[in-house]
């Protein structure tokens, strides 16, 4: 976004705006965001309405929130996915009031999966399996070099949006497994960089992940998927 008044025209934006102020169902919209917020946030410059009909789900922003102070390892000075759209990132915390479920750096850094993991529960799940294998892979090989061929994993930090969404409690619906403080929305200053704001809307920080359940739900998906897939190769 060019600034924090002019939404980017897209037909994402405008299809959020169609689901949110849909009045045939009470079915609570869920906007899920595992990049840049561009398309939330010129969906809400174009109608601020949205903002009490849809919860937001997104993954970034850093360590100076809540309890959350360890900061990685040659870090970058603004996180990864509020760098993408710094404006968009400021429209969403500093002007609107949306609900708003954040999984920041220490969050997301959970959702780790071991190599090892990869060549026995997914690599052998079929046609799927092999197809996310070699695309895995050949990512896998690319990166390795930066922990000096040391770490036998890769990062699945985009899952939790599945977590929170699809693997809620179907009792009190919630992601209940999952745990989360409850802050005022922080301003975000134009390097990047949280101020509190005590006045700001309430918003989830979710500070631990059941990444047991989102894993083993993903291994077992493949699972069935691949056994459905036999069957119809039988027949």
């Amino acid at each position: 976004m060019e600034n924090v008044n002019t939404p980017s025209e897209s037909e994402g934006a405008d299809f959020i705006i169609k689901e949110a102020m849909r009045t045939d169902t009470k079915q609570r919209l869920y906007v899920c965001c595992g990049g840049s917020l561009n398309t939330i946030a010129s969906a809400y410059l174009k109608n601020p309405g949205i903002a009490e009909k849809l919860t937001l789900i997104w993954i970034g922003g850093e360590e100076n929130l809540g309890e959350m102070q360890i900061m990685p390892p040659r870090k970058s000075k603004v996180e990864y996915n509020l760098a993408l759209d710094k404006c968009a990132a400021q429209v969403i915390f500093n002007k609107s009031r949306l609900n708003l479920w954040m999984i920041p750096r220490p969050a997301y850094r959970q959702c780790i999966y071991g190599y090892s993991e990869i060549l026995s529960k997914i690599k052998p799940m079929g046609v799927t399996g092999k197809f996310l294998f070699e695309k895995i892979n050949i990512w896998y090989d690319n990166t390795h070099s930066w922990c000096g061929g040391t770490a036998e994993t890769y990062i699945l930090g985009d899952s939790p949006l599945v977590l929170l969404t699809a693997l809620q409690s179907i009792y009190e619906a919630d992601p209940s497994s999952s745990q989360y403080v409850l802050r005022p929305c922080p301003t975000i200053n134009n390097d990047g960089n949280f101020t509190d704001n005590p006045s700001g809307n309430i918003i989830r920080i979710y500070t631990h992940l059941d990444t047991r359940l989102m894993f083993s739900d993903m291994e077992a998906k493949l699972y069935l998927h691949n056994s459905e897939q036999k069957k119809r190769l039988k027949k």
